[in-house]
């Protein structure tokens, strides 16, 4: 049903890496699409909603590629809506909180809320718990089948956490037990490798093209970081394959101790996310949120049109978004946030729960979410806008 009046964002500077712009522009939006990109004020009637935005710019709403939300993570899930709504994310992947023996119980969530997710399904039929049962014969392949027949369009693929205080004396068999059945569903897996049980060149050249690593940049037990320092060549190798690489640092998945070195030698993120859960959203200095997150990687050295790339267009197109989002077009889905920019001193920190002697690292930028848009609705807006 269409919205009744229209948003109207005036005065900002439309950034999308995707469509090539970064121009002051107005962005008209009309039953819940954008209807008008232009550099003229548009004649307005009493039911329009007119922001004006000057000194802030406009992006495409974020897509947090990697998060937790209540209720698929029954306990450490984050309120979807209201964190990440007021965060200027609009669409989100959760990362594996059901299993097969929750899924359908929760799924009305999804039809439900206003923001758009997908998921990951984990492959422990109790999902998200401390630890999974990752026995390969507990792994089951028939009721994952079941599932992806009844609603495979909401899927992503596969999530395994293969830390060696998960798998104990397994090793990587639940993995490869894992991309067996994926491969028979004909999805990907998305890997949790925080403290491997083996060395990260074993895990690295068991994932195919379209697999996920996930927590790129943690710095527990073996890394993509050799040690001299060095990007394995394992890491290149399946770069080079079509491996994807994810940074979603929570709390506990991120060391500057890797990120820097890595992100000097050019191994860059192919998606931007946050691992947001209860324990970490809003929380300083770590994860807080995307908009905190873009911040960051931005101090590390990566240029912020491509930070802004890897949190919209990038994770769109893994998605297979099929509606505009993560590019600003015209008769594209009017997902939309709107940032202002700060120059000030802000810290970022690493690993406070697992490290007493937590790194941190400071920037000097800092993006405020004041305005969001989700199918031409606004969705938050700052007080002082």
């Amino acid at each position: 049903m269409a919205l009744e009046g229209r948003v109207i964002l005036r005065g900002g500077r439309l950034m999308d890496p995707a469509g090539g712009r970064n121009e002051e522009a107005c962005i008209v939006c009309e039953g819940g699409r954008i209807a008008e990109i232009t550099k003229e004020m548009p004649t307005v009637s009493y039911s329009d909603n007119v922001v004006d935005i000057r000194g802030c710019f406009v992006t495409p709403g974020l897509i947090d590629h990697h998060c937790h939300i209540y209720p698929l993570a029954e306990t450490i899930g984050l309120p979807g809506e209201p964190v990440m709504f007021s965060g200027g994310v609009t669409t989100v992947v959760d990362a594996g909180s059901c299993g097969t023996a929750h899924y359908l119980r929760h799924r009305s969530y999804r039809e439900q809320s206003m923001l758009d997710y997908k998921a990951y399904i984990n492959v422990s039929a109790m999902g998200l718990t401390e630890p999974e049962d990752l026995r390969p014969e507990r792994l089951d392949e028939g009721a994952l089948k079941e599932l992806f027949e009844v609603c495979g369009e909401e899927w992503m693929g596969l999530k395994i956490r293969v830390s060696r205080s998960i798998v104990k004396d397994l090793g990587f068999e639940p993995l490869r037990k894992t991309i067996r059945i994926a491969e028979k569903l004909g999805v990907p897996v998305m890997v949790h490798p925080t403290d491997p049980p083996g060395s990260m060149d074993e895990l690295l050249s068991l994932l195919r093209p379209g697999d996920v690593c996930t927590h790129m940049y943690m710095n527990l037990g073996s890394t993509i970081l050799d040690e001299e320092g060095r990007v394995r060549r394992s890491a290149w190798e399946a770069r080079k394959r079509g491996v994807l690489f994810e940074a979603a640092d929570a709390q506990a998945h991120f060391g500057f101790s890797t990120a820097i070195p890595a992100i000097e030698q050019g191994f860059l993120p192919d998606f931007i996310a946050t691992d947001g859960t209860r324990k970490s959203m809003l929380k300083r200095p770590t994860t807080f949120n995307l908009a905190m997150q873009m911040a960051k990687y931005e101090s590390l050295g990566i240029p912020f049109q491509e930070v802004l790339r890897l949190c919209t267009a990038a994770p769109a197109a893994h998605m297979g978004l099929k509606e505009g989002q993560g590019t600003i077009s015209i008769g594209g889905k009017a997902d939309l946030a709107v940032f202002r920019r700060h120059e000030k001193e802000v810290i970022f920190g690493d690993r406070p729960v697992l490290d007493p002697e937590q790194r941190t690292h400071t920037g000097h930028v800092v993006y405020e979410p004041v305005l969001t848009v989700k199918s031409g609705m606004v969705v938050y807006r700052n007080i002082l806008l």
